[in-house]
Formats: structure tokens, sequence, C-alpha cells
């Protein structure tokens, strides 16, 4: 096994570099893993461009919020040497070196198994998006929403795509919510019943027309999903890319019933993920994975994806294959 590796290094805010390292460059951690996979999230966008405030650590950081790999060493007692893993979140891109790394050294705390069946390119098409699209499905089951009309916004992005083919599966009624009208076929593909314009509400209750949300947007199109949900019906949040302020009232929540639950997969409990990976190996195929997936790319083509991403021409989901002789 090589002591030499690649890595993508932000040098500081908004300034990529690729990096030869060795060993001796990383960062203290339980677990040292040969990354094959990682992949670019909307959060990834934001850290590697600047645009956003998600680096918390020190620069120089490896950034990317994802990874698989196998094992090379370990001192944690969950894990040994040729262990498939996936880590998602936990600080990883933000905090500490992430994913855009052929090697990394990272906390055995929020790390798990992959599930006996995927393959750890299907496990980084899905990603941080997937894990989030199916905590957001689990919290609706757990509240009782387990048929019926659901609506998702911010379908045109990872957790949204994800989640109109995870509740197509799981026989739902999925109502596709996006700007992208150019993506609505391909929506439509992934299963959902009905694609329409962002959604926006004029009063605090509005006609009630679903049973349950996924919201990955954020700002005014959570507060119309709130509006129009049934009573006793139940929103799952994670996204603020349409904006981090929410206008509404209580109405929707006394008079309705109405619960909004919070899906942060950063610091999901090592429980939840290992049931959510779970669901996704059983509800997701290979070639389900490659009809989520948009493009796999190298890591040095990772800076223009996530320009690109920013300005609304990276819908949906890309992968990095570390292995790529490119890279």
């Amino acid at each position: 096994m090589s002591r030499i590796f690649k890595a993508l290094v932000l040098e500081e805010k908004g300034v990529c570099a690729m990096r030869q390292l060795t060993l001796a460059n990383l960062p203290s951690g339980e677990v040292t893993v040969d990354i094959a996979y990682s992949s670019i999230n909307y959060k990834d966008a934001l850290a590697v461009t600047g645009t956003g405030k998600i680096i918390r650590g020190k620069y120089p950081i490896v950034p990317g919020i994802d990874l698989a790999g196998r094992v090379r060493t370990s001192s944690s007692a969950g894990f040994e040497p040729g262990d498939n893993v996936i880590l998602t979140g936990s600080g990883l891109g933000e905090l500490r070196w992430g994913g855009y790394s052929q090697v990394q050294a990272v906390p055995a705390e929020f790390m798990v198994p992959l599930p006996r069946g995927m393959t750890l390119r299907t496990s980084m098409i899905l990603g941080t998006a997937g894990l989030t699209a199916m905590l957001s499905i689990l919290a609706l089951q757990r509240h009782g929403i387990t048929s019926g009309t659901v609506v998702v916004t911010g379908a045109s992005g990872g957790v949204g795509m994800t989640a109109v083919f995870l509740l197509s599966q799981l026989g739902y009624r999925v109502i596709a919510s996006c700007g992208s009208r150019h993506l609505w076929h391909k929506l439509q593909t992934l299963g959902a019943d009905h694609t329409e314009e962002r959604l926006y509400a004029e009063k605090p209750l509005e006609r009630s027309s679903w049973d349950g949300g996924i919201d990955a947007a954020g700002g005014a199109q959570l507060a119309a999903v709130l509006a129009g949900v049934r009573r006793n019906g139940c929103v799952a949040a994670s996204g603020n890319a349409g904006g981090a302020e929410l206008r509404t009232t209580v109405y929707p929540f006394i008079l309705r019933g109405v619960t909004l639950a919070g899906i942060d997969s950063n610091t999901a409990m090592v429980a939840n993920r290992k049931l959510a990976w779970t669901r996704l190996q059983e509800l997701v195929s290979e070639v389900d994975a490659n009809r989520l997936l948009m493009s796999t790319v190298s890591l040095p083509e990772i800076p223009s994806v996530c320009k690109a991403k920013m300005a609304g021409r990276a819908p949906g989901r890309f992968i990095v294959d570390l292995g790529r002789s490119d890279s």
C-alpha cells in the first residue's frame, strides 16, 4: 500500500489545489481509510467555492462531507483492516479533513459498515443526500404517514431526487416541486406522479393538499408546504437553499396538528444511520442508483462541478471516483 496519495486541498477560502500527500500529513483519527468514492453535495459546493460559511476548521483543509472505502488501519474495536465503510457528515470536510483524498484518517464515532449487498459506488451515489432523504421518510413514518400523498420541494437536488424515488418505491403518491422545468421529465421517470413549479403560499393555511412533505429547500417553500398539509400531517425539513427564514404562523400546528420534524443527517445517531442505510440497501439497486447519478468525476474536476452547482447548472448527484487515472 502506497504511502503517497493525492488530495484536493482548500488552501484558503475558495482557493483549491491538487496536492500530493503522505500518511504523515494526515490528521489524527482512529481509522485510516483507502477512499474509493466520494460525492459532491450542495454543502461541498458552498465549501469549495467559498460561497458559504461551511469550513469551521483550520486551513489548509481537505473538503468533502462524504466518503466510502476500505479500512487500511484501525485502532477502533468496531472496525478492522479490509472492512468496507461509509462516513457522511459528522464534521467531515467542515471541521476535519474530508473525502476529497485518496486516503484519509477519520474518527470511528459516526462511521458505519457498508450494508451487505451494496457497492461502495452505490453508497456514494446516495451519500449524504440519500441518507437525508431516508431519514426524512423514516420521520414521516414514525408520525404515521405510511401512505398517501407527499410533496417534495427542492426536487431537482440530490435530497429531493432521491426522496422522490424512495417515496415512489414505497407506494406514496409523490408531488415533485422545483423550478427546473427541464428536469420534470426525469423526476417523472423517478416516480413523481405530478411535477410543478416552486411552491408559494399566500396564507398560513391553504387548501389541504398532501398528507406529508419532505422539504429540501426551506424558506418560502417550507412555509407553503406547511400551509397545505392535511390535518395531523408531518413535514420533514432538511434544507435552506431557498432561504433560512421561515415566515409562517402557529396555525398549521395548532389548528391542523401539523408536525415539523427537523432532519440533521450531519449528527444523526449511529443507530439511525445504520437503519437508514439498511433501508436504502433494500430499496435501491445498483441499476436504480445509476438512474439517480448525473455524472462521475475525478479529483481535479471537483472545483468546476462545484461552481456549476452553485450556478444551478449541475443538479442532482455527482460522485468522485478516487481511483480514476486523472485523479
